[in-house]
């Protein structure tokens, strides 16, 4: 009976860690599928423009530019007060929806007086409506406790959020530390009880998934202010949970933008942005502004990157740029504010580095540098047939090949390179060159085939499944002699009436039928290998060295393609040397069949 019971016990265990893993699960999931809706409005001239063309294409494409620069990918966490925000609007919808339903009953009861009602029934009448009208005054009691206990709960959260943003002012790290506890407690809270809803993860998208749609609240929403209700209402209609506002100040060729991001629920003023720039350079100045308008919408503080360079030699002289930025020489760490960076390293006698990443998700990042000695030199790469086309090089063009011309000179400086070549028929191939062979004036030679790969992949692809719907149907008709074949030998053998030429006839039927099979399975490996090569013919070919005796053959072969090249050239000329020779002094006549063309004679004399 002991043992009865812990095995129920242990199998109880399971169910409930079982359950709560699985709870969490669905939780981690529906928590990925909060969504933030960015959006912006037509701008503003803070000048009488007329509403010119210049001026209306100004407002409509600054929100469009300033929303298309927006880092993709980004991310955000809702502070408390921005939850606060969406539990008293969510409460005030709720109270509004009371109120106007105690208006109705009032406004019932009160119509039950003037009704034709038997005092038993208005009485009877009128305590029902009181009963309806004490619960909804009940409700909206309780709605309105619910929102002071709602911003009492957030108060302290709120108050740490303060600090929080007063040291982000002043471009200090902080540690932001979302729960205490051991990890035992982490993990299972939420269970039983409130999650905590300060903390989710939202994605930033755009309004409609377009940054050219532009969202209109209508112009009495505008007129009550950014901040009241009722325009509230329209972004949240919406689904927009953050509006980007802006102001244009346009003098000669410069132009002002002063832009400001508004929160919803709650219309309040997170971030304003001003910046100066040029009418002709737009994208620029909208880049500015979103750069600016980032970290407040994601709410990121800065990040600190330790910088480690190498060879030694290097660090000693080592330039740091970010975002074209100049940061001071030598430069060990950097505090910038979090979210995608273009750093640059550049240092006398080796070759500029540079990489564009995402500082998110961390406080502190460490960047290694292996900065690679500037050694400019050249290579020369054949193709081993001789095709014709265009060679490229780490995206640059390096020269067009032909018979006579089989060598491309490709410029190296101690980086791996990854080539393309395109024949003049527009078939491709790709090809790599290791590192261990990046020497000057070394002779490399490229054994790859230019050909369409797709549709080469997709014909094998094609074959092998044929070859496999063989194989299947064959095994049909091969199961069926096999098995007549058995039945007729053990009832040969057992004397029960089947012949003996029965019995052989069963027995080739089942070797034919068994050979076919075997020879549609070969065919199926055969295709599956020649498919599984095709699938493998996508990856780039490896360059390798050339040896004297290729140099030499190659060599051979393109003075012999110009000689040929020579020889037609003369040909040419030859022919076209006799052809005027016979055309001096010719008389043209009218040939057959013109039809009664004017004929006419002399000489063909060139124009000046």
């Amino acid at each position: 009976m002991q043992v009865k019971t812990t095995k129920i016990c242990n199998f109880l265990k399971k169910i409930s860690i079982f359950s709560a893993l699985l709870a969490c699960s669905a939780a981690a999931f529906c928590a990925s599928d909060k969504k933030w809706t960015l959006a912006a409005e037509q701008f503003e001239f803070t000048q009488n423009t007329n509403n010119s063309k210049a001026a209306v294409s100004y407002a409509k494409t600054m929100p469009s530019l300033i929303l298309e620069q927006m880092a993709e990918n980004l991310t955000r966490i809702p502070r408390a007060r921005e939850q606060l925000d969406r539990a008293l609007y969510d409460l005030q919808k709720e109270r509004l929806s009371l109120f106007l339903q105690l208006s109705k009953e009032v406004k019932t009861r009160d119509s039950l007086l003037l009704a034709d009602y038997s005092a038993r029934k208005l009485k009877a009448k009128l305590k029902e409506s009181d009963v309806k009208i004490r619960d909804i005054e009940k409700k909206i009691d309780e709605n309105l406790q619910s929102a002071l206990k709602e911003t009492s709960r957030r108060e302290k959260r709120m108050q740490q959020d303060e600090m929080r943003s007063a040291h982000l002012e002043q471009g200090e790290i902080v540690d932001d530390r979302r729960e205490e506890g051991n990890g035992f407690s982490r993990f299972f809270k939420g269970f039983g009880g409130r999650q905590d809803e300060e903390f989710v993860l939202e994605d930033v998208v755009l309004y409609k998934n377009d940054f050219n749609q532009l969202f209109d609240a209508g112009e009495e929403q505008r007129k009550s202010g950014y901040d009241s209700y009722y325009f509230g209402k329209a972004c949240v209609d919406a689904g927009i949970q953050g509006l980007i506002t802006g102001k244009i100040t346009v003098y000669g060729n410069y132009i002002s933008i002063s832009t400001e991001l508004y929160q919803y629920p709650g219309g309040r003023r997170i971030a304003s942005v001003s910046d100066v720039g040029i009418t002709d350079d737009l994208r620029t100045l909208a880049t500015s502004i979103a750069a600016q308008l980032t970290p407040k919408i994601a709410d990121s503080m800065p990040v600190e990157l330790f910088i480690e360079v190498f060879p030694p030699e290097a660090a000693e002289n080592v330039v740091i740029t970010v975002n074209d930025v100049v940061y001071s020489d030598g430069t060990e760490k950097i505090t910038l504010p979090s979210g995608v960076h273009t750093i640059t390293f550049s240092s006398k006698g080796y070759i500029t580095e540079s990489t564009s990443y995402s500082f998110t998700g961390n406080r502190r990042f460490k960047i290694t540098v292996e900065m690679q000695p500037d050694n400019p030199g050249e290579l020369f790469l054949a193709m081993k047939k001789p095709f014709s086309g265009d060679l490229f090089a780490n995206g640059l063009f390096s020269a067009s090949l032909s018979p006579s011309e089989r060598f491309a000179s490709i410029h190296i400086n101690n980086q791996q390179i990854l080539g393309h070549f395109v024949s003049e028929n527009g078939e491709p191939c790709d090809f790599f060159i290791r590192t261990k062979y990046l020497s000057d004036g070394n002779f490399l030679l490229l054994d790859a085939k230019p050909f369409d790969r797709s549709s080469y992949i997709e014909k094998r692809r094609i074959w092998m499944y044929r070859s496999y719907s063989l194989l299947i149907v064959s095994l049909l008709p091969t199961f069926y002699c096999y098995g007549n074949s058995f039945a007729a030998s053990s009832a040969y053998n057992d004397g029960y009436g089947v012949s003996y030429d029965e019995a052989k006839k069963w027995e080739t039927a089942r070797n034919v039928t068994a050979g076919i099979s075997i020879g549609c399975g070969v065919l199926f490996v055969v295709e599956l290998v020649r498919y599984l090569r095709a699938a493998n013919s996508v990856l780039p070919a490896e360059a390798k060295k050339m040896s004297t005796k290729e140099l030499t053959k190659i060599r051979a072969r393109e003075q012999i393609e110009r000689v040929k090249q020579q020889e037609l050239l003369l040909e040419a000329d030859s022919a076209f040397s006799d052809e005027a020779e016979n055309s001096d002094g010719a008389e043209l006549s009218e040939p057959e069949g013109t039809g009664g063309m004017p004929v006419i004679k002399g000489e063909i004399q060139e124009l000046q």
